[in-house]
């Protein structure tokens, strides 16, 4: 279930991103272009997080 919610989640949130709707994005996304979205801001979160541990080891 934690699963699931967090999938909803992230359409919510890259459909904002996007500036379209849930539905608009499940018509248009391919599953791979999902994926692809996915792992993109998977990938952005632990780049912004790693900067940040970084920055406070600097100080």
């Amino acid at each position: 279930m934690q699963s699931e919610d967090s999938d909803l989640e992230f359409e919510f949130y890259l459909a904002d991103r996007l500036g379209r709707t849930v539905a608009e994005l499940r018509e248009s996304l391919s599953q791979d272009e999902y994926v692809a979205w996915t792992v993109y801001f998977g990938r952005k979160a632990q780049r912004n997080e790693l900067a940040m541990k970084t920055a406070k080891r600097g100080r």
